[in-house]
């Protein structure tokens, strides 16, 4: 599926959303699933970017997020009972280690299929995978702004 980005909502007055993306017919159906699983995490998802961006000072193209359904959770975690939908949610890189140690791509592999998170996502966004037990997706989800105030500009009440 590659990077799917939000459309340019100066063009339209629609603001882009993941429902207006699902209609897209250059969607396989399990793409279709996979986003709507994302879908089904999203606020909370993105309330702990925005924590996590505060907190930890990380930039926000930095990002990554790795929505596991729970289908797909054995491939990563030795639960015996999966209770739902995982996130994980960190920088980037750690994420892309977690990735490779996890469930390392085959040594016949053509390339990484963790390979997008090694560049930083579009300005605003954040890179996320979702996996399921058929597929992994890949998009750039966003746009956050980051507004960053520092207490000497600020004047005084």
């Amino acid at each position: 599926m590659g990077d799917a980005k939000n459309k340019d909502t100066a063009q339209s007055e629609i603001p882009a959303s993941l429902s207006n993306f699902l209609a897209e017919s250059s969607l396989t159906e399990g793409q279709r699933r996979r986003i709507a699983l994302f879908r089904s995490v999203e606020n909370a998802v993105c309330s702990r970017i925005e924590q996590i961006c505060v907190t930890s000072g990380i930039d926000v193209v930095d990002v990554a997020v790795l929505v596991v359904d729970v289908s797909a959770h054995e491939l990563f975690f030795q639960d015996e009972d999966p209770v739902g939908t995982c996130v994980l949610i960190g920088h980037r890189d750690k994420v892309h280690a977690f990735l490779r140690s996890a469930l390392p791509p085959a040594e016949d592999a053509p390339f990484d299929p963790y390979e997008d998170l090694r560049t930083a996502a579009p300005a605003r966004c954040v890179r996320v995978m979702i996996v399921d037990q058929e597929s992994l997706t890949v998009m750039s989800y966003g746009t956050f702004v980051t507004v960053r105030l520092d207490a000497a500009d600020m004047p005084e009440a």
